[in-house]
């Protein structure tokens, strides 16, 4: 059965495989530099010595300087745009130097059009570039090559035929397999992003595991100790929920949970993180947030929860539950403030009532 995963952008997509991109361009232009090398003998077998022969070799050399400080910019220049249409430029400058070379070449000779075939094929696989951006140069330049193929004066017309041939179709052979090539990439940087999101979210809410919810805590507890600001902690334990579990069965647990969740999440703040801490828990983090601001987050977030009751097959279930908070003191870790936070005093409502102007006592 196939799976459909959700598409990932374009700025994703080149930011991911961006060191593999570069060390790949870095690898294509290398080999050119070595191709460089019988192309240009090429020009001096069958150029006579001339004007001709110097702008062409002149053309080489300048494409042999900017192909090596290609790779070297490529080895430090972080800016991906920039370094695409350095890319850009230097393909085009390529094929304008073999373009040239193979219009000076005699008449009767087409051994040249077996390169032009492997540099479009090379070029469409290898670079890693959008395919917007390589499309119409390559195009360009196999379009141009059957122009001037007419001009040339070939043997046998069937060897004319086989590089007019030859030549549209490597190119749409390279620019297919390009296509499927960036294709199979996204799919898999896809279902690698999904994987991804799957081992850091609790199945049932899809609000963050525990797993996810300490990676951030730990890194938003460093910027907050860095920047000197407050930070707070908040646990909320619904109230007899095994009872509901053994008494209804996990199947509206389940659904109270996720409903929990989303009240929970319409009470926090939107750059607050909300996690499922175990079976009946839900943890929040709760960024620049004095002890007075957790307090009165948990109190909101408890009267939204408990607020109204919550349907489940026709039934109407309502649920009650207790409320902690914590804010960090010095010397304080991710793990231990979330521990006193789940053991700090709290305000449990013990009845089932519209009192719910209580506030929770911070630790």
């Amino acid at each position: 059965m196939q799976t459909n995963y959700k598409d990932v952008s374009e700025e994703n997509y080149r930011s991911h495989y961006t060191k593999q991109d570069r060390a790949q361009v870095r690898r294509v232009v290398r080999i050119m530099l070595w191709a460089f090398l019988p192309l240009t003998l090429v020009d001096v077998l069958f150029h006579e010595p001339a004007t001709p022969l110097a702008v062409l070799l002149l053309m080489r050399l300048s494409v042999f300087v900017y192909s090596v400080w290609l790779v070297r910019r490529y080895e430090t220049e972080e800016n991906v745009p920039k370094l695409d249409r350095y890319a850009m430029y230097w393909i085009v400058a390529v094929l304008l130097t073999q373009f040239i070379s193979n219009a000076c070449l005699p008449r009767d000779y087409l051994g040249h059009y077996m390169v032009d075939a492997w540099l479009v094929l090379m070029a469409f696989i290898s670079l890693p570039l959008a395919l917007n951006i390589l499309r119409k140069p390559l195009f360009l330049f196999v379009a141009a090559s059957c122009l001037l193929l007419l001009y040339k004066q070939s043997g046998t017309f069937s060897q004319a035929a086989s590089v007019l041939l030859i030549l549209p179709a490597v190119a749409i052979t390279g620019h297919a397999i390009a296509v499927y090539v960036h294709r199979y990439r996204r799919k898999l940087l896809s279902a690698e992003q999904e994987l991804e999101r799957q081992e850091n979210i609790d199945p049932v809410t899809g609000v963050a595991n525990w797993k996810e919810f300490m990676r951030i805590s730990d890194a938003e507890l460093q910027r907050h100790l860095r920047l000197g600001k407050q930070l707070s902690m908040l646990v909320l334990d619904l109230d007899d929920f095994k009872l509901i579990n053994d008494t209804h069965g996990p199947q509206v647990g389940d659904v109270i949970l996720v409903e929990v969740s989303r009240r929970v999440k319409r009470a926090m703040r939107s750059y607050d993180c909300i996690a499922r801490f175990s079976g009946e828990e839900f943890c929040v983090l709760l960024p620049e947030a004095s002890a007075e601001d957790a307090c009165k987050i948990a109190d909101r977030t408890r009267a939204t929860v408990i607020a109204m009751p919550i349907s489940v097959s026709g039934k109407e279930m309502k649920v009650s539950a207790t409320v902690r908070t914590a804010t960090l003191r010095e010397g304080d870790t991710a793990l231990s403030l979330l521990r006193r936070a789940g053991e700090g005093s709290a305000r449990r409502q013990q009845e089932m009532q519209q009192d719910v102007n209580l506030m929770p006592m911070p630790v």
